[in-house]
C-alpha cells in the first residue's frame, strides 16, 4: 500500500480502538464522542476502567445512551499482569478485541472524522507501529498553556529530529498496530514491567525488524481549564524521569539545550553583549514559533508569555527530574529502575 495514495474504503481493515480511562475532565465527553463519530467502514470501541467507582463512568453511560447504535463495549475491572496501571486497565479489552488491527488512544485525545482513514493510508507491509507527534490544543488555564508550549516546542522538535534519524518514539496517545505483531514480542502484558509501555513497544517492534512510523498529522491533546500548573509540573517530572532511566546520557545533555543555558554561554563568550543576547532569544523564539505553527498552535499574547515562563522553568524542572527516581501516575507512586523498569516494591 503506497503511503501517498488513499485506497478505496473497501481496502481498509477493521480496527479495534482501545480507550483506557482513569478519572475525568470537562472535555472527556467531547473527546470520546469524536471517536464515536469516526467516518470509517468498520471499527469497534472498547472502553475500560479499573473499577466501578471511576468518575468517568457516568459520562460513558451518558454517551452510550445517546448513541445506542455505536459499536462500543465497556469493561470494568483490571487484570493484574504487572506494575503498570494503564496496561492492567487495558488487559480485558485487549484480550476481547474482534480485529487484528488495534488503535490505543488516551482519554484526552480528540480526533477528526477521517482520522483512521488517513492513518491507515500511510501503512505499508514494513510498518509495525504508527504513532505521531502530540499537539497541545485549546488551552484554557496557565497550566494548559505551559503544557501546550512544552508539547509544541521541546517535544515536537526532539521527536521530529528522532524521526529524521529513522528512530521515532512511540507515544501512547496514539498507537496503531496489529495484535498478531505484538504477540510476537509477548503482547502488551509483557510491557507492564515498564513505566513507558509505549516507548518499549516501539523498541520491541524494531527488534522484530519492523519500523516505527510517525503519523503525518499531529495527535490532538485537549487541555481544559482544570489542567493546573501542578499537573503540568508533575507530568513532566514523570516524562523526564522516564527519559533519564532509559537514556541517561541524552537526558543529562538536555541541560545544555535550553535557551537560557545557551544564552548564558553566549553572553559570557561575547563579554555580556546585551544586543547579541537579545538577538539570541529572538531567534530562538522565532524558531519555536514556527514549530508551534506547524503543530497547529495560534500565536497569542498568552502563548508568548507562557513560552517565556516555560523557558524560565526549563532548568529548574530539569534539576527536579535529575534528583529523584520516583513518579506519581494514576494515583500510585512508582519507583523507576535503569532501563525504564518499574520497581515492584511498594513506595510510600
Amino acid at each position: 500500500m503506497r503511503a501517498d495514495k488513499i485506497p478505496s474504503r473497501i481496502d481498509f481493515p477493521p480496527v479495534s480502538i482501545l480507550k483506557p480511562l482513569k478519572g475525568t475532565d470537562s472535555s472527556l465527553k467531547e473527546n470520546l464522542k469524536s471517536f464515536f463519530d469516526l467516518d470509517y467502514p468498520r471499527f469497534e470501541i472498547l472502553i475500560s476502567v479499573a473499577d466501578e467507582t471511576d468518575p468517568a463512568l457516568p459520562i460513558v453511560y451518558e454517551l452510550l445512551e445517546e448513541n445506542p447504535l455505536s459499536p462500543v463495549r465497556l469493561f470494568i475491572g483490571e487484570t493484574d499482569v504487572g506494575i503498570n496501571p494503564k496496561v492492567n486497565n487495558m488487559m480485558k479489552s485487549y484480550e476481547s478485541v474482534q480485529h487484528d488491527w488495534i488503535w490505543i488512544s488516551d482519554s484526552n485525545v480528540r480526533v477528526e472524522r477521517n482520522e483512521l482513514t488517513q492513518m491507515l493510508s500511510q501503512i505499508d507491509e514494513n510498518t509495525g507501529v504508527l504513532t505521531g507527534l502530540v499537539s497541545g490544543r485549546n488551552p484554557q488555564s496557565l497550566g494548559g498553556y505551559l503544557e501546550a508550549s512544552y508539547l509544541n516546542t521541546f517535544y515536537a522538535k526532539w521527536m521530529t529530529l528522532a524521526a529524521q534519524f529513522k528512530k521515532p518514539c512511540v507515544i501512547g496517545k496514539s498507537m496503531l498496530f496489529k495484535k498478531s505483531m505484538a504477540q510476537r514480542f509477548g503482547g502488551i502484558a509483557i510491557l507492564s514491567r515498564y513505566l513507558a509501555e509505549d516507548f518499549m513497544a516501539g523498541e520491541a517492534t524494531r527488534k522484530l525488524g519492523l519500523k516505527v512510523q510517525s503519523n503525518r498529522r499531529p495527535i490532538q491533546q485537549i487541555l481544559d481549564e482544570h489542567y493546573t500548573v501542578k499537573d503540568f509540573w508533575y507530568r513532566h517530572i514523570r516524562w523526564g524521569r522516564m527519559r533519564k532511566s532509559q537514556a541517561p546520557f541524552a537526558f543529562y545533555g538536555e541541560a545544555l539545550t535550553s535557551s537560557l543555558t545557551c544564552g548564558t554561554v553566549l553572553a559570557y563568550a561575547s563579554d555580556m553583549s546585551i544586543t547579541l543576547l537579545l538577538f539570541h532569544f529572538a531567534t530562538w523564539w522565532v524558531g519555536d514559533f514556527w514549530v508551534q505553527m506547524k503543530m497547529g498552535s495560534r500565536l497569542t499574547l498568552m502563548s508568548f508569555l507562557t513560552w517565556t515562563l516555560r523557558e524560565i522553568f526549563a532548568l529548574p524542572l530539569w534539576a527536579h527530574i535529575a534528583i529523584g527516581n520516583t513518579v506519581v501516575w494514576r494515583g500510585q507512586r512508582l519507583r523507576l529502575l535503569d532501563g525504564g523498569l518499574l520497581d515492584d516494591s511498594k513506595v510510600a
